[in-house]
């Protein structure tokens, strides 16, 4: 009986030692301020990763060293300083980690971050970000470095701030320095937040390629990697066109939108994004030295998971062409964007007979349908061919399912247009890309102008003259009729390359 005594007082030994190791670590985690995202695995979930990690450690230190070191870094990984961190590289994120506060600037835009505590403050429709030191820092280091910053500091919270356009309806924030330098005393916080503020500003609306390209992409490269635990502060608000995003925006953060253009209270954050990052290219979402390892793959895949689409490529589409009932082959859906004004199909009822007769079931989007991002999405994203004139109708393109076949017809004029915005895209998207370059004869400018005149034989030479003569022409005054075999001999190509 002695000899079986001894393991049972050494088991109860090692147990009591195990307790209380671990009694101090969970009062620690379950008080700790660093938990700033939800686990991966769900809410609540981080304790208990933390305490199975440190029962590990005490069961067997070497063995589980490397987790110890994998969970170090995700903590650190998703810590709010170093999300905000993130956003900045090079001397820009040492600026930050010094001083609290740093800029990127270069010609297109500015996007600033504070990874300290904030104040916001619309006043008269102008906002006002109040910054504070850092708590952590020697604020005397500090002075001589902020000092030779410019204070205080305007923002355009928009990609392209110089656009002369953008300008007029882009309001500068003003960003105060709330150190000892700086007599201008912060408002009190009506509303405190637990998450970071992004602040953007609309800009130019009314043009789905802009406001795709230069607002929604920028914002999704700026706040993915935050996993929705961030806030929206939208200045400039408009709410049609947050309305028409909406869906995009909740998925992006969990939290209301403020409407800074109207919320006079003082809004406090634990840290700000000012402005969005941008590529500076033409629906492009690449790889990058951002937190948002991104491609348009990842883009599209997101804008499905927003818009809960379900088909991810046209094999999808294929396999329910067979119908169980009937027995009968499936139509190739395709959609024609129909335009109101410029750049029109004038024989557009002949177009949809033209494919009909191919054996295309045509649904006719019209503008009430483009301007509905919920409806369009689903109709394009079930959609086999998609034909448009050059213009913002074709950014739907981005519901399309991989392997589609998307049809751009080319006005007069818009050749680099049309290359630059739309086929080169399309060919990173993973959808299969037709031109349909018109004949002079084929644009209503051979009419209005006839065949000799330059705005016919050298397009080029009256863009030359400056944009603004350009657009009145070729842009806003020039209608399509298609010659109609030639649009049958395209169908016919589109209907090859879905049968690949």
């Amino acid at each position: 009986m002695g000899k079986g005594a001894e393991p049972t007082r050494v088991g109860v030994t090692v147990a009591t030692t195990i307790c209380l190791l671990l009694m101090p670590l969970t009062y620690t985690i379950s008080l700790s301020p660093l938990d700033f995202l939800p686990n991966r695995c769900g809410h609540g979930g981080s304790e208990a990763h933390a305490v199975a990690v440190a029962v590990a450690v005490v069961a067997d230190p070497e063995a589980s060293s490397g987790s110890i070191n994998d969970g170090g870094s995700r903590e650190e990984e998703d810590s709010l300083t170093s999300l905000l961190g993130s956003l900045l590289q090079g001397n820009d994120r040492r600026e930050l980690e010094t001083t609290g506060f740093a800029c990127k600037s270069d010609p297109e835009n500015d996007v600033c971050v504070s990874n300290q505590p904030v104040q916001m403050k619309t006043d008269m429709g102008a906002l006002t970000v109040y910054l504070s030191s850092p708590s952590n820092a020697d604020q005397s280091l500090q002075l001589p470095h902020l000092q030779q910053q410019q204070m205080p500091r305007m923002v355009r919270p928009y990609v392209k701030k110089n656009d002369e356009q953008a300008r007029l309806h882009v309001k500068e924030i003003t960003i105060l320095y709330n150190y000892t330098i700086n007599t201008t005393t912060p408002p009190a916080c009506d509303v405190t937040h637990d998450v970071p503020a992004v602040v953007f500003s609309t800009g130019l609306i009314g043009n789905t390629f802009h406001e795709l390209n230069e607002i929604i992409i920028p914002i999704f490269l700026t706040s993915r990697h935050f996993r929705s635990r961030l806030q929206f502060v939208v200045t400039d608000y408009n709410h049609l066109w947050v309305n028409k995003f909406r869906r995009i925006l909740s998925h992006l953060s969990d939290y209301e939108i403020i409407n800074a253009s109207e919320d006079t209270r003082v809004h406090c954050f634990p840290g700000v994004v000012t402005g969005l990052h941008f590529q500076n290219e033409n629906l492009a979402c690449k790889n990058s030295d951002l937190p948002v390892k991104c491609s348009i793959f990842e883009f599209r895949q997101f804008l499905r998971e927003a818009f809960h689409l379900k088909i991810k490529n046209v094999d999808q589409l294929n396999k329910k062409r067979i119908s169980s009932i009937t027995k009968k082959k499936r139509k190739p859906v395709l959609v024609l964007l129909s335009r109101r004004h410029s750049r029109r199909f004038l024989n557009e009822g002949e177009m949809v007979k033209v494919a009909t007769e191919l054996g295309f079931r045509v649904v006719v989007a019209t503008p009430d349908l483009t301007s509905n991002l919920d409806r369009i999405s689903r109709v394009v994203n079930r959609c086999d061919v998609l034909v448009g004139s050059h213009g913002a109708g074709l950014t739907n393109g981005m519901f399309l399912p991989e392997g589609a076949v998307v049809v751009q017809m080319v006005p007069l004029g818009l050749q680099w247009a049309s290359t630059h915005y739309f086929e080169i895209p399309a060919g990173e998207m993973g959808v299969q890309y037709l031109e349909y370059q018109i004949s002079p004869q084929e644009s209503s400018l051979w009419d209005a102008y006839g065949p000799n005149h330059p705005v016919i034989t050298d397009p080029d030479s009256i863009f030359n003259k400056g944009f603004n003569v350009g657009k009145p022409i070729y842009i806003d005054g020039q209608d399509l009729r298609l010659d109609l075999s030639k649009f049958e001999d395209i169908l016919m190509q589109a209907l090859e390359l879905l049968d690949r």
